[in-house]
């Protein structure tokens, strides 16, 4: 594990010379303790999440690859992050037992 999130080019038919390595998204504490366990993209594709072992669910702009939110809150590993489909949320679930669901500006 090195710490970061990838994107892939997972097309079949993708010309062999091109590298299928799209985009990495650096940030939040990843390694072999605290894993990034999850993630998701946004209904319209313009941001990326990952929720961590290290209890902070991370917010990426998707064309950029910087990091847009760091939200803190949990005290356990951030199992599952999840876009509202239609609306700027997100709901993250933690096992420590919550489930926190906020707005994004």
């Amino acid at each position: 594990m090195d710490g970061t999130l990838k994107t892939w080019d997972i097309r079949p038919f993708v010309d062999s010379g091109k590298k299928r390595h799209n985009k990495t998204f650096v940030g939040g504490t990843h390694n072999a303790e605290k894993g990034l366990l999850n993630c998701s993209w946004s209904a319209d594709g313009t941001m990326v999440t990952g929720g961590s072992a290290d209890r902070i669910v991370h917010i990426w702009d998707e064309l950029s690859a910087e990091e847009l939110y760091s939200l803190p809150g949990h005290t356990g590993c951030v199992n599952a992050v999840v876009f509202h489909p239609k609306e700027n949320v997100i709901a993250s679930a933690s096992s420590d037992k919550s489930i926190f669901v906020g707005e994004l500006s």
